[in-house]
């Protein structure tokens, strides 16, 4: 943390720097794990998504807030998809040498099914992307999406219904591309 802390400038970030990183590290490597499945790259990822809080430190109000909590969120995710996104196509030779060493079984179909909705969720824009994630990953409920956004709940309503169906039509044009 100390490195973080040299960083900044002025102490009352260095002192609002300090909370967010107690209060929020867990949540982040939680958040970045779920995604990567990979502890290093975890880390990784948690420790970029610090050095981009630091440059966005004073758009920090109120460390305790769920606005503050869902900002957090949807950097660490942002970056941890980069990583996935990154990974991937590295290891695309690898997976698929993988897959023809293993027993076929469901959990590969679960596995299969679950990198789809990441990479579809990935293809969202980012306001789409940050209300499914804070209704479905999170459980954030609609009152408090748009307290965290600071947008009407009815335009949250709406924008959830708009990113379902956006999201619904990416997995089916990746499924027609699979069958082609």
């Amino acid at each position: 943390m100390l490195i973080y802390l040299a960083i900044l400038e002025l102490e009352e970030d260095k002192i609002k720097f300090e909370k967010v990183y107690e209060k929020y590290r867990q949540i982040m490597f939680y958040v970045a794990n779920k995604i990567l499945k990979d502890d290093h790259l975890s880390e990784d990822a948690v420790h970029n998504a610090f050095l981009r809080i630091i440059k966005n430190i004073d758009k920090i109000d109120e460390v305790d807030s769920p606005r503050t909590k869902a900002f957090i969120v949807i950097i660490v995710e942002r970056i941890a998809i980069d990583f996935y996104r990154k990974r991937k196509r590295e290891k695309v030779s690898d997976i698929e040498e993988e897959y023809k060493n293993r027993e076929i079984n469901f959990s590969i179909e679960d596995k299969v099914c679950e990198s789809n909705l990441a990479i579809a969720l990935a293809k969202l824009n980012e306001s789409y992307f940050q209300v499914l994630s804070l209704k479905f990953q999170y459980g954030f409920s609609n009152k408090e999406i748009a307290n965290a956004l600071n947008l009407g709940e009815e335009n949250v309503y709406k924008r959830i219904q708009r990113a379902r169906k956006k999201l619904k039509e990416i997995l089916e044009e990746m499924e027609v591309g699979n069958i082609e």
